[in-house]
């Protein structure tokens, strides 16, 4: 098949301003910036206007592919398929998960109807619904955020967010009264009367009383709201988070104030209660970096109203300290203090807060550790080179046994203190999902079984293969790759490519199942390459320091050179890569674009990407993401922002390929004028470009938590027909 017959110079036109900023540089000075899209930052008749023709003009490119709708039913096919979490048991002696028939909106909570161990052999649904999430609004936009169970087991408190805000509204329930049907939906007698707004990146902490919980919340807002449609719409920058106590059956208006620092307008809260009920644990971020405050109080009944006398264990930000344990006042704690790989210590608040070294920092990135069997044990996950090792220590740190060895992809621990058992959930590119069980009360050499196993129904993972490469940066660095295919699709060269990246905030990217991409590959013979470049979280903190701030281009170069390795290597066929990323990947992409030389790849497609590096921290969360970026108001910072900020760097020259941004008007962590600004930039300098610049924008959507499945699988099949179009890719019947 052809590319689609693209006409350029046809753009919706945007006004430009004559708007200039003046920024620091350490060597340069005063540096004079326009930015004539300033404009769109605001949400406006004029932004709303123009955003309203850039859909009619996407859509009408991406509705010319003669494959969009039989795409979106392929997609559709390979997702109807049951998909479940492993069980909790609760307080009320019954088990909870979450549960997808298949293309259900939302995940439903459902719950067992006796203390029995559900039976997977029936599927996930062998049990009763507790509470629907699709049953709060009729289109499906609002989406649980974050919820828990009181230690009583009568309360349950969930936050609702709205057309995918990171903002919530925080609901409490009676846990004997479920959320279940449309019927109750209309006549809701079980949810106290309280709501809770403005709360935004927060936990729900219970006392062990079950009078009230502990979350963080932001002022009121003066414009806009956290419910509805207005839900996502505010941009301004997020300070002033607190941390307060709420009592059930009380207003909001009267919780407790427990932690803020008006100095430290930009310091998030949270707070845990260790498993013995004696002490609570709070910890302070100032941004996004691995790194934080900690301090930890005796949890009395005077507490919540008098204040918490803390003890401010770590007070300063210079790593990272995570809660695991505590025995008495000896709290075991997870830290890249001197270790970027992470290692186990041990504080004993009454010694003066001394410190031990408990499980000394290895060769492999220590990702996740988990307090289990009533706290003789831990539960350790370790990842080595991309692949996730689990193991089981005694509580003394000593190594016991490693769990399923021959396994290569991403576990998660599924525990509570409390109980003799936990779950290890575990995924991987062409495995769509299984659940094991540890259960230290069996016999030895049987305490290991698989709990359950996910079945698709509408692709076959066994058809497709998995492996890993190492390539070159520029730089020399080795950087790893996996690359995924069907197995029918050759390695000659002649194949077309996705290549996915991230690259930032130590995220790591790990082997993950996904239908939609296994049809496509499938569908087109094409090859599906994930590159673990710098700026992640693979290899510990040194692999994330190597691709921020000043070193940020690093990652920009490990992408690229994954392109190249590919075509080098015949792979993939030249010009036939199609390069994806969102959020942070979306900003990579967007740089790759204008750095890369010409034809180095087929077609881009940037998602809600932070795309103005001069102006990011001026919006919502965005000043957290200095640790990251770095300032553009400091000077010296400026000099290594400025060249690779991809608004500021668009060639008026470059052919640039096939290029998609897509973002969404109510995403309130990387706000949309990021793409808005960006799109106008492209399709202004580069109207004659010979391939289509399109801006895709998604109503009643956020940065993507919440999105229903509808709505996932929709901008799937715009996407990668899109794709398809750039690339001239042919239909293989067979994919039928």
């Amino acid at each position: 098949m052809a590319t689609t017959a693209w006409k350029p110079n046809t753009y919706p036109p945007a006004r430009r301003s004559d708007h200039v900023d003046v920024y620091k540089s350490a060597k340069d000075g005063d540096v004079k910036v326009a930015d004539p899209y300033r404009w769109m930052e605001e949400y406006s008749d004029e932004t709303d206007n123009w955003t309203t023709a850039q859909a009619a003009y996407s859509r009408a490119y991406i509705d010319q592919y003669p494959h969009r709708q039989r795409l979106e039913d392929a997609f559709l096919k390979s997702q109807d398929y049951a998909r479940y979490g492993a069980p909790v048991k609760k307080r009320d002696n019954r088990w909870y998960w979450w549960y997808n028939s298949g293309l259900q909106g939302q995940p439903v909570y459902y719950r067992s109807r006796d203390s029995k161990l559900p039976d997977r052999s029936k599927g996930g649904s062998d049990g009763e619904v507790f509470f629907d999430p699709n049953l709060l609004t009729e289109d499906g936009t609002a989406a649980i955020s974050v919820h828990r169970f009181s230690d009583s087991g009568e309360y349950y408190a969930y936050g609702v967010a709205y057309s995918g805000s990171d903002f919530s509204t925080v609901f409490i329930r009676r846990v004997d009264s479920p959320f279940a049907t449309k019927e109750q939906a209309a006549n809701d007698t079980g949810r106290l009367p309280e709501e809770l707004h403005f709360v935004k990146f927060s936990s729900i902490t219970w006392t062990p009383d079950s009078k009230g919980f502990f979350y963080q919340r932001y002022p009121d807002h003066k414009n806009g709201s956290d419910k509805a449609s207005d839900s996502g719409i505010e941009t301004r920058g997020d300070v002033d988070a607190k941390l307060y106590y709420h009592r059930i059956k009380t207003p909001q208006s009267e919780d407790v104030l427990i932690a803020y620092d008006k100095g430290e307008p930009e310091w998030l809260y949270s707070i845990q209660i260790t498993d013995d009920d004696k002490y609570a644990v709070l910890t302070i971020h100032q941004d996004t970096s691995r790194r934080n405050l900690l301090w930890i109080a005796e949890l009395a009944p005077e507490s919540i109203d008098k204040g918490f006398e803390w003890n401010k264990v770590i007070n300063k930000t210079e790593a990272e300290y995570e809660l695991v344990a505590n025995y008495g006042p000896r709290f075991v704690l997870r830290t890249n203090e001197n270790a970027p790989k992470y290692k186990i210590i041990t504080v004993d608040i009454s010694k003066d807060n001394e410190i031990e070294q408990f499980i000394p920092e290895s060769d492999g990135y220590l990702s996740q550790i988990d307090v289990v069997n009533k706290g003789e044990n831990f539960a350790i996950a370790y990842k080595r080179n991309v692949k996730d090792e689990v193991y089981i220590y005694s509580k003394e740190g000593t190594e016991l046994t490693r769990l399923i060895p021959d396994f290569i992809g991403s576990a998660s621990i599924i525990s509570r203190y409390e109980d003799t058992w936990f779950f290890v959930e575990t995924t991987g590119f062409t495995t769509p999902g299984t659940c094991g069980r540890y259960d230290f009360t069996a016999p030895e050499g049987q305490r290991w079984s698989i709990y359950s196993t996910l079945q698709v129904t509408g692709l076959n993972p066994d058809e497709f293969d998995a492996q890993q490469v190492w390539y070159e940066s520029k730089d020399g660095t080795k950087i790893p790759m996996f690359v995924v295919r069907h197995k029918s699709t050759p390695l000659d060269g002649t194949a077309p490519a996705l290549q996915y990246g991230y690259g930032g905030f130590s995220i790591s990217i790990d082997p993950s199942f996904s239908s939609t991409i296994l049809t496509f590959l499938k569908t087109y013979g094409a090859i599906y390459a994930v590159c673990n470049i710098r700026g992640g979280g693979e290899f510990g903190e040194e692999w994330h320091k190597a691709g921020y701030r000043e070193n940020k281009h690093n990652c920009f170069d490990d992408f690229i050179a994954g392109t190249e390795w590919l075509v080098k290597n015949k792979y993939v066929a030249p010009g036939k890569v199609a390069i994806n990323g969102g959020s942070n990947g979306g900003l990579l992409v967007s740089a790759c674009a204008n750095r890369a030389p010409e034809g180095t790849f087929g077609a881009a497609v940037a998602e809600v990407g932070v795309h103005d590096l001069l102006r990011f921290h001026k919006f919502t969360i965005g000043r957290a993401w200095i640790s990251d970026y770095g300032n553009p108001d400091d000077p010296n910072d400026f000099d290594f922002i400025h060249p690779i900020s991809p608004l500021q760097n668009v060639s008026p020259t470059k052919v640039l390929p096939p290029y998609l941004l897509i973002t969404a008007d109510h995403d309130d962590r990387v706000v949309p004028s990021h793409s808005f600004k960006l799109a106008a930039t492209l399709q202004h300098l580069r109207a004659d470009n010979p391939n289509p610049i399109i801006l895709r924008v998604d109503k009643k959507a956020g940065h993507g938590a919440g999105k229903s499945t509808k709505k996932k699988i929709q901008e799937a099949a715009d996407k990668w027909s899109f794709v398809a179009q750039a690339l001239g890719l042919e239909w293989k019947e067979q994919s039928d």
